[in-house]
């Protein structure tokens, strides 16, 4: 048992839940005062090692991936090995693929007598023939797409979809999942190794998940109904993942479990790999650190009333005592307040991270004495005024569409500089520091070297965040390598992990 647990506790470290020896030996204590059962174990997990929202989710993704596949591997280590004279075969479907096909033919016969009921009350007539207002089921599916506002009608795949939503059973949408995991993705087509988000996406276009949450924009329904059915396309984008980690599990559980817990942990994954959900954590996430670094004290140390000892000015005062130290002197850390002029680059491919730095420059306001903010793509515009709002995704759309920033849609970091050095370079001075998020590339345009060097020359120092793989740096139309001479620090930026590192350094 303690071995299960030691490589369970292995695998939330890869997740990014740190756990001590100490909340190791509390969770040992907890299992000892409760009976010896799974809810138990589940229970004691949650109070004994979880420290921040949005870790138990994750905690219980992963304990019950564990523990089913030790099940699994028990269930496989107790079957006899010596053949018997009369063969016994295994049963076909596990009980995951039965209760799902079980489900699926529920819905089918109550489809089946719900039909033939319509039609008996339509006067015994199928539709067109008489039988008044047609209640077949083609005819109730089109009925169903007008009521609801739908303007062109979905497949059967996304009829179905449509319904299950609007209903919200948790029962169907469970069932739904493991058909379009086991039915519609069968296992022996799932290579090993693939791409999960690979598969989830198969698993959407063949649902029509796309025209679906299309319709549901645009349907007239009112607002409250129309978040619901979205939470409940997000409860079950969440069982589908679910279902395919198990899927993944069943294949090849030692080499996936680790990978599900590695993707599982956001501070490694990039930011243009999150979906909403983790976004909104990371966001969060994100914010904190912003408002515990903008209280983080200077380097620079002045005398103070309290605080750690001068050694050097205690000692001269004991001079005057005799060399007696009578009177302790005290020093602290000075809180400074730089200037920090800050350009993101909002292209497509660099526009996600930028979204989370300018987060992050957005929460450290009160550390800075000054920053102004600018955004470029083959142009350039100060966003500082635009950047006060609180919703600040809707911000960087509306700063796309409504300044000259984005003219062909392709970075030219030449035409930038060209037009920074012109137009802005009046903020910079001496005392500023200067933050560049972007990738470099240039899309084989002119770099605009000597006005970079300009640009750099004015301000106290140079950081460059690349959120771009290091190793791509200067490979096709990427020209870091041009501009690195000019910098004093350059940072791979591309997770959490790395902007907490880097903005604990620099800041």
């Amino acid at each position: 048992m303690v071995g299960h647990l030691i490589g369970f506790i292995q695998l939330l470290r890869q997740a990014g839940i740190p756990v001590s020896t100490g909340e190791m030996l509390d969770l040992l204590q907890a299992l000892s005062l409760l009976e010896p059962t799974r809810e138990n174990l589940l229970l004691a997990m949650q109070a004994t090692l979880i420290k921040e929202t949005g870790q138990e989710k994750i905690l219980e993704k992963l304990f019950d991936l564990y523990w089913t596949t030790l099940k699994q591997k028990a269930r496989k280590q107790e079957q006899p090995t010596n053949k018997t004279a009369i063969p016994i075969h295994p049963p076909r479907l596990s009980r995951e693929e039965f209760n799902a096909r079980l489900a699926q033919m529920k819905e089918w016969l109550r489809q089946a007598l719900k039909s033939e009921d319509d039609l008996l009350a339509g006067g015994g007539k199928p539709a067109g023939q008489g039988g008044g207002k047609g209640n077949g089921p083609e005819q109730g599916r089109r009925e169903w797409h007008f009521q609801h506002g739908s303007a062109v009608p979905l497949a059967e795949a996304g009829q179905r979809l449509a319904m299950i939503i609007a209903k919200g059973s948790e029962e169907d949408l469970k069932a739904l999942a493991r058909e379009a995991v086991f039915t519609l993705v069968p296992p022996d087509e799932v290579a090993p190794g693939e791409d999960p988000r690979q598969m989830l996406n198969q698993l959407k276009i063949r649902l029509d998940w796309a025209r679906v949450k299309d319709w549901l924009e645009r349907s007239p329904l009112g607002e409250a109904e129309k978040l619901r059915q979205q939470e409940n396309l997000l409860r079950l984008e969440r069982l589908l993942n679910r279902e395919l980690a198990q899927l993944r599990c069943k294949r090849q559980p030692e080499k996936e479990l680790p990978a599900i817990a590695r993707e599982a942990n956001l501070s490694q994954r990039s930011f243009a790999e999150l979906d909403p959900e983790q976004v909104i954590q990371v966001k969060r996430q994100v914010a904190r650190l912003g408002r515990r670094l903008a209280t983080r004290e200077g380097y620079r140390r002045v005398p103070a009333t309290r605080g750690a000892v001068d050694i050097s000015r205690t000692v001269r005062l004991a001079a005057t005592t005799g060399g007696v130290p009578i009177i302790l002197c005290h020093q602290g850390r000075q809180a400074t307040r730089p200037d920090l002029v800050v350009l993101c680059d909002l292209s497509g491919s660099v526009a996600p991270y930028s979204q989370f730095m300018l987060l992050l420059v957005h929460a450290m306001q009160n550390k800075f004495r000054m920053v102004r903010s600018y955004a470029f793509v083959d142009a350039i515009a100060e966003v500082t005024v635009q950047l006060r709002e609180l919703d600040l995704e809707r911000t960087v759309r509306n700063i796309q569409r409504q300044t000259g920033i984005w003219r062909t849609g392709f970075s030219d970091y030449g035409a930038v500089w060209r037009q920074f050095f012109h137009e802005h370079l009046h903020v910079l001075h001496r005392k500023a520091t200067l933050i560049i998020l972007g990738d470099a590339r240039n899309n084989y345009k002119p770099p605009g070297e000597e006005y970079f060097r300009e640009i750099c020359r004015r301000v106290r120092q140079v950081i460059w965040l690349n959120p771009a793989p290091r190793e791509s740096w200067n490979q096709e139309d990427s020209i870091m390598h041009l501009y690195t001479p000019y910098c004093r620090h350059v940072f791979e930026c591309r997770n959490l992990s790395q902007l907490t590192r880097i903005a604990r350094q620099i800041f």
